[in-house]
């Protein structure tokens, strides 16, 4: 979550509809641990599956586990059975290895590429507040293992969290480490490792297929804008901001140099509705946090409308989970992603390479 420019904005949606700003699209490993309690769910159990039936459990035979990160080593006893998870990218991780959580943190209130995931008892959602977890509601659950790689925070809650339990943390730094690594660690930290090894190599080879799979995607341009209001729109103008890394490198899009070169030191620029000029591109994608009245007043102002990208229907709205997919690169927020973005936007290119 990068904390310059509208990352206040975009954070405070970050639990609630829209997402911050988070980490890389590509890198590699790191991971953490657990030790202690051996209570069953009572509170909150959730339960897991990679695709459906049984709930996958830790492999006692794993144990116990070192992990190195970060913020110094996690040692992990024995299998875990109390898992809180304090970061998206975390939980998203465990639930995609069919392990159940007991605590997971609350976002849409659960997104829609999680919420198939868990069966049976449903975690406690826990609210992250402007500074992090609440050590109470956390220490309430009784958790034997508490992953925080991709908790933004962690590094202020460390000490407290680690006396709950093992605790991991992040190898590159807050929102910092890839999806991959986030999934290699998690999968370290659940005695799963082949198990997250085939995750990574089965999205890398889905995502790598995008580019054949939707030809005519490759080499367009694009802008990735926000409205909060009706006048004035932020465009994403950072090249290695995730979500336009995601599009420009995930998915072989082209980010104009128009943009990229905006001034500021943020990651986004603001443009006055005489400026709108520069989202001319091929796909245009803008998400008006799910309201109705700034996207309607943004789709009538005349400069908006009159720009080609919008007349012949190479504009995307986007709603609040795909622009949040977008802002929270997880294994299972990418999967969703290609499935439910990608042919929008080969339509959208469809139409820019007819006109």
């Amino acid at each position: 979550m990068h904390r310059v420019g509208t990352s206040g904005l975009l954070r405070r949606r970050t639990r609630a509809v829209v997402a911050g700003v988070t980490a890389a699209l590509v890198l590699s490993l790191a991971a953490c641990g657990s030790d202690d309690d051996d209570k069953d769910a009572t509170n909150t159990g959730a339960s897991n599956a990679p695709s459906a039936g049984a709930p996958a459990t830790p492999d006692a035979a794993a144990y116990p586990v070192t992990i190195t990160h970060k913020l110094g080593t996690t040692t992990i006893k024995e299998a875990p059975k109390r898992i809180v998870a304090l970061g998206e990218g975390d939980q998203d991780a465990a639930l995609a290895l069919g392990v159940q959580l007991v605590g997971m943190v609350e976002t849409t209130p659960v997104t829609p590429w999680a919420e198939p995931k868990i069966v049976g008892d449903k975690p406690q959602l826990i609210h992250m507040g402007d500074n992090g977890a609440p050590i109470e509601e956390v220490l309430k659950l009784k958790p034997d293992l508490i992953l925080a790689g991709t908790d933004y925070w962690v590094a202020d809650e460390y000490d407290k969290l680690s006396k709950i339990a093992p605790t991991t943390a992040y190898q590159v730094g807050p929102s910092q480490d890839s999806w991959q690594q986030v999934v290699l660690q998690v999968g370290q930290a659940l005695g799963k490792s082949a198990e997250a090894q085939k995750l990574v190599g089965d999205l890398e080879t889905k995502t790598a297929n995008v580019k054949t799979q939707y030809p005519e995607i490759a080499g367009k341009t694009f802008a990735l804008t926000m409205a909060q209001d009706t006048g004035s729109v932020l465009v994403l103008k950072d090249k290695e901001d995730i979500s336009v890394k995601m599009l420009r490198e995930g998915f072989g899009m082209t980010h104009p140099d128009n943009i990229a070169g905006l001034p500021g030191e943020g990651f986004s620029a603001q443009l006055s509705l005489e400026r709108l000029d520069l989202l001319d591109v091929d796909v245009l994608l803008t998400t008006y946090n799910d309201d109705a009245g700034v996207q309607k007043g943004i789709e009538e102002n005349p400069q908006f409308a009159k720009l080609n990208v919008v007349k012949r229907g190479s504009y995307i709205v986007l709603d609040a989970n795909n622009f949040y997919a977008l802002r929270n690169a997880t294994v299972l927020s990418i999967d969703w992603l290609i499935d439910n973005l990608l042919p929008r936007i080969s339509q959208a290119a469809k139409a820019a390479a007819a006109s």
